[in-house]
């Protein structure tokens, strides 16, 4: 691993450089680089715009300036200097890819899916253009073609755990909640441990009625994060639909005793809750 010391070095030799040959593209460029490696983002963008005045015909130079305004949240700058970069030559998949990123992050959701598509078609079995795209999608609710952009990344990455997440979570929005739950289970099976996968899991199965199952996710879920509200008061919902009076006012209690305004005011009319309404237990604590 390079230090940061040998990075400063690097920086020094390429000053001392710029110092005899001032108009040298290279040195610009290639400083740009080391200072964008060490997280000087703002300084790599000077030295980029230093050689783009040197050679504004090097594609590169205006591609890892975007780079850098990408790593400074400037994305806005960071897409017209990744136009510049395609308008001199439009067939380099990385290009296209950040330019998705920039677009994405600027909610110009559209075009980022685009632009994620060029990529594709300049490397087709690239996971993150595939994976990206998806999750572009989804934020369109376009749930379908976000499932089958996750399809597509998983013949690449199979196992991968946010691929089959954000495919249940799409199912789930489908209304497809027993394909939803196949879908956390295998992604279960590479995180098992994760607390939103147990946590939307648990939810889905809820929906469905299926009551003990889910009050066995939310346990995962909350061997996770023990004091997650949501997940203790989900769990109640269900421990209530069973008349299961003790642990349904233990895991409110506990969702209350952190969020008291919320699910003091949810539990006094959730339909979850009407099997035990009456109840001494439930009723002193909703007090």
């Amino acid at each position: 691993m390079i230090g940061l010391s040998t990075f400063e070095e690097v920086i020094g030799s390429h000053n001392k450089a710029l110092e005899c040959r001032p108009d040298d593209y290279r040195s610009w460029y290639r400083r740009g680089n080391k200072l964008r490696i060490m997280g000087k983002y703002y300084d790599a963008v000077a030295s980029y715009e230093k050689a783009i005045e040197r050679q504004p015909g090097d594609y590169r130079a205006w591609y890892q300036r975007g780079n850098a305004l990408d790593d400074l949240g400037r994305y806005e700058e960071a897409i017209a200097s990744y136009n510049e970069a395609l308008n001199l030559y439009a067939k380099d998949y990385w290009v296209w890819y950040w330019r998705g990123h920039s677009l994405r992050k600027s909610e110009r959701f559209a075009e980022a899916i685009d632009s994620f598509n060029q990529a594709l078609e300049l490397k087709p079995n690239d996971y993150w253009a595939c994976y990206n795209c998806g999750h572009v999608l989804r934020e369109l609710q376009r749930f379908e073609e976000a499932i089958a952009s996750y399809d597509r990344a998983m013949t690449i990455r199979e196992n991968d755990y946010w691929c089959w997440y954000w495919r249940g979570d799409c199912l789930r929005h489908l209304g497809r909640d027993k394909e939803a739950i196949a879908s956390y289970n295998k992604a279960l099976r590479t995180k098992p441990c994760d607390f939103w996968c147990w946590l939307r899991r648990g939810d889905a199965l809820r929906c469905l009625g299926r009551y003990e199952s889910a009050i066995a996710s939310y346990n995962k879920a909350l061997e996770a994060q023990p004091k997650d509200a949501s997940a203790l008061y989900y769990k109640a919902c269900c421990c209530a639909k069973l008349r299961k009076v003790e642990l349904a006012v233990e895991s409110l209690g506990r969702a209350i005793d952190l969020y008291p305004k919320k699910y003091l005011n949810l539990a006094q009319t959730d339909a979850y809750f009407d099997p035990i309404r009456g109840y001494q237990e439930f009723e002193a604590l909703l007090q």
